[in-house]
């Protein structure tokens, strides 16, 4: 037996704050690539991170290996950049899931709501 659901808005709505979900996704997505190619290009000239006996610490923790999530193990300043892009990435996917969703739900009740007319004709 399924679950009731109750939706309390229009079907419509929900796929516009899914799409605008998404298009933020992507937003976020390209911005985080941005700012972690700069981030990277920054991290290639020796005088942002000079050797001194503060930089040299730092460095040990920074590019120490960590796992991914994905079951890899990378430096952590890369598993950083991956994270910020990842995010923007896993919004634009959820609202695109939710979309599909609504969209396969509306249908669903459509097809239901042909049967129960049907029903007794």
């Amino acid at each position: 037996m399924g679950s009731f659901v109750e939706i309390k808005t229009s079907i419509g709505d929900i796929v516009g704050i899914a799409n605008r979900l998404s298009d933020r996704g992507g937003t976020l997505r390209d911005d985080m690539q941005g700012a972690t190619d700069r981030v990277t290009e920054l991290e290639n000239h020796e005088e942002c991170l000079p050797p001194d006996q503060f930089t040299e610490p730092f460095l040990v923790n920074y590019h120490q290996a960590v796992d991914n999530g994905d079951g890899e193990t990378v430096p952590a300043n890369q598993a950083m950049k991956q994270s910020a892009i990842g995010l923007g990435q896993a919004l634009q996917d959820l609202g695109e899931k939710v979309s599909t969703a609504m969209w396969s739900y509306a249908g669903t009740d459509d097809d239901n709501a042909t049967d129960i007319r049907q029903t007794g004709t």
